[in-house]
């Protein structure tokens, strides 16, 4: 790779590539109505961890910590009490990895395939403890990105992912947020000024042996 192509994520082998699955939880799920949208960003979602899985790609699930509380500056911390605290005590499960992107029960999430986990009312997933040394220690430079929601997570992450570095790319249709018109504005002109934006399809290339 010579300095020149640095910024393309197209520069980067397999081995230096990391596959971030960004709060699919079902609380976040099961907040869209439209099924053929979710139907949409699951299976979108689903190609890349197949795709990483079989290439023996990193991934790391990343995912809010529903036992912690915000900290208490935080802006989120009167409705997490009010609405999502309750929410999660009357169903447990809410929480939880949505089923089909979830790890096997038998997994060892020690290797390549990892779960992550931070307090809620942060907006970028970079924040857990122990995730930015686990990327640096398997000299991961390129991050691939799709998750919940485009105007939190993944705007979030995309921003300080960047700022540390990381060549960052976003794929829009496994991203999604409430406010549609704030899902294509991100995609088609934020995030494309500080990281790259892809279809599934180019996704896949860079999650695979296909430019490599």
């Amino acid at each position: 790779m010579s300095a020149a192509s640095a910024y393309k994520p197209s520069s980067y082998p397999l081995s230096e590539t990391a596959l971030l699955l960004l709060d699919y939880q079902n609380v976040l799920v099961n907040m869209i109505q439209d099924q053929d949208q979710k139907n949409k960003l699951i299976n979108s979602a689903k190609t890349l961890l197949d795709t990483a899985r079989q290439s023996n790609v990193t991934i790391v699930h990343c995912l809010i910590d529903t036992a912690q509380d915000p900290p208490l500056t935080n802006k989120a911390t009167e409705l997490w009490a009010t609405v999502h605290r309750p929410l999660l005590a009357s169903t447990p499960d809410s929480g939880a990895e949505y089923r089909d992107l979830a790890p096997p029960a038998n997994a060892d999430t020690s290797g390549k395939e990892s779960v992550s986990v931070r307090p809620p009312g942060y907006r970028f997933v970079l924040v857990a403890d122990g995730i930015v040394p686990l990327l640096r220690d398997g000299k991961i430079k390129h991050l691939v990105l799709g998750g919940i929601a485009t105007s939190g997570a993944v705007l979030g992450t995309a921003t300080h992912g960047t700022d540390l570095d990381f060549v960052v790319t976003v794929v829009g249709d496994a991203c999604w947020d409430p406010n549609q018109g704030v899902h294509r504005a991100l995609v088609d002109a934020v995030l494309p000024t500080q990281a790259w934006v892809a279809s599934v399809e180019e996704a896949v290339r860079y999650l695979s042996a296909q430019v490599h």
